[in-house]
């Protein structure tokens, strides 16, 4: 499809604030016709079966089930619509295990508007598989590397402070960047080293990412 005007969007997102910024957004610059919003898996769902749609823009962990849950559904219901997935994780691992799903693009959220409607319109327009520039390099990981099971017990919220340890933040930095205490960081990190079966912070991470523990130790 090429025609960006007639092409029928769902988006999915636990954020309010997110689905109804990306609504005016692609409405104001490519005329996109916004045909559902969901804010949980089982919404989302409901929407594929009930709503032709041309294009999904979900986030990576969607409330209301594991990671990647509305790629998969979308491939099921929706053959034919293509899916573009928005994350707050710089992970070249999460962005593969998205590609495998089924989307055809994994862009973060981080990235301006500016870069991202493009790149979102390139989408509906067929081109290949598009991972976001910034996201770690892919040539080091092998074909298929989806993380593993257990990520699917993760809160979107503990995605985010694994994303942030992968980058070998420490407690104190986590919380300013999510704007969140570090009782709070805390929390989710014990929380995730649990839901993991880690022994510490870098073993969750190498667990998720398949690289030397001490890579990303934070001090």
């Amino acid at each position: 499809m090429t025609d960006l005007a007639s092409t029928r969007v769902l988006l999915v997102d636990g954020s309010q604030l997110i689905t109804e910024g990306l609504r005016i957004s692609l409405h104001r610059t490519h005329c996109f016709r916004v045909v559902g919003i969901a804010h949980t898996v089982a919404d989302a769902a409901r929407c594929l079966r009930s709503v032709l749609v041309d294009l999904v823009v979900t986030d990576f962990d969607v409330p209301g089930a594991g990671p990647l849950r509305t790629v998969r559904d979308t491939a099921q219901l929706r053959p034919n619509a293509r899916v573009v997935v928005l994350s707050n994780a710089d992970s070249s691992s999460w962005a593969r295990a998205a590609l495998d799903a089924g989307a055809v693009a994994y862009l973060l959220k981080t990235s301006p508007v500016a870069e991202l409607l493009p790149l979102i319109a390139a989408a509906v327009r067929g081109a290949p598989a598009t991972i976001d520039a910034r996201v770690g390099s892919l040539a080091r990981l092998p074909a298929r590397m989806p993380p593993p099971a257990a990520l699917g017990r993760l809160s979107a919220r503990e995605f985010d402070v694994l994303a942030e340890m992968a980058k070998g933040l420490d407690n104190a930095r986590i919380a300013q960047r999510l704007f969140i205490s570090n009782d709070t960081v805390k929390t989710h990190v014990k929380a995730i080293l649990r839901k993991l079966g880690a022994r510490d912070r870098a073993h969750a991470v190498a667990m998720v990412l398949g690289e030397s523990s001490e890579a990303f130790v934070a001090t």
